[in-house]
């Protein structure tokens, strides 16, 4: 009798689970773990055809969360600077793209990835194709079954702490890579209002690596959330003052990282060790790593004064 083979077996030898598999192993023994299951299993095949609800529902989830935050964007800042935003919107709405979309930033607050897409022009909000997908912490969205569906629908793919590159949103976000969507990653992976970026982890290389086709990358630079929703205070919940709050998102050029990956595929392709594989894998995923650091620490350095310039003109202002 056949039997189906639920593991992928690696070029460097190693057998892992593919994505399916994963799933199957998801605990069920409460509702609440069987409700996360669903929704997890129903992102990862959401484009199925037998899935058909599905898009409209998710568009009316993504469609109100950004229309939402962009009133909130409105109603509750001073001062809103959204620079160059045309170099991923451009992208975005090129019906003759044919490789998908990621785009990394800094992490200043858990509020991030609502607020800045409310910033996003009207006509792609209620589409779910020209919406982000993104990676969020499992333990802070999906906590009830209602939690469940709303950021499975939202396009919020759940990541576990500690479980590397190879989990299951890894694998989630790498199918939607496949189909030619976007997904954006925090590669810092935990908030941080640190002067300093974190250094940013290897998820993201992983992505860009082993998509079919080389991803569009484009890195972003956001500054003004991190006194909006402080780190440290009792309730966290947004306070943005509509006096004095300043918000400033800005988009850097495409990187191509197509050449690299390539090279990469050619020297993997030439080596017979596991062991020599694995190490050109991390080789390249920490060069990957560190360049998207770099990139984004080079819009910070820009956006960083020009926020000071912006703060100093308010408060210099006869109606502060």
């Amino acid at each position: 009798m056949d039997t189906q083979n639920n593991n992928t077996n690696n070029d460097d030898g190693a057998l892992r689970p593919s994505a399916e598999e994963l799933v199957s192993r998801l605990p069920r023994s409460s509702w609440q773990e069987r409700s996360y299951a669903y929704w997890v299993n129903k992102q990862l095949h959401s484009s199925d055809s037998n899935t058909k609800w599905w898009r409209p529902l998710s568009a009316a989830v993504v469609g109100a969360t950004t229309t939402a935050m962009e009133a909130l964007v409105k109603l509750g800042f001073r001062k809103v600077v959204a620079e160059d935003l045309h170099k991923l919107t451009d992208v975005l709405e090129d019906d003759a793209r044919r490789r998908p979309v990621v785009t990394v930033a800094n992490h200043q607050s858990t509020m991030d990835d609502p607020v800045i897409w409310g910033l996003m022009p009207a006509r792609m909000k209620w589409n779910p194709d020209r919406v982000r997908w993104t990676l969020g912490a499992r333990e802070l969205l999906y906590m009830n079954p209602l939690m469940n569906a709303f950021f499975a629908l939202g396009q919020t793919v759940p990541t576990v702490r500690g479980d590397g590159i190879y989990q299951l949103a890894v694998e989630i976000a790498l199918r939607r890579l496949n189909e030619n969507k976007w997904v954006h990653v925090f590669p810092e992976a935990r908030v941080n209002q640190d002067p300093e970026l974190l250094r940013f982890k290897w998820g993201v290389s992983r992505m860009i690596m082993e998509s079919e086709r080389t991803p569009i990358v484009i890195p972003m630079y956001f500054a003004g959330m991190s006194s909006v929703l402080p780190l440290r205070q009792r309730f966290p919940v947004p306070r943005p003052n509509p006096f004095k709050s300043i918000l400033y998102v800005k988009a850097g050029d495409s990187i191509d990282f197509t050449l690299q990956v390539e090279q990469w595929r050619t020297a993997r392709a030439m080596l017979v060790s596991a062991d020599e594989i694995a190490r050109l894998d991390e080789q390249v995923r920490v060069s990957i790593a560190e360049q998207l650091r770099a990139s984004v620490v080079c819009l910070k350095t820009d956006v960083d004064q020009k926020f000071a310039k912006l703060e100093r003109e308010l408060l210099d202002s006869p109606e502060s």
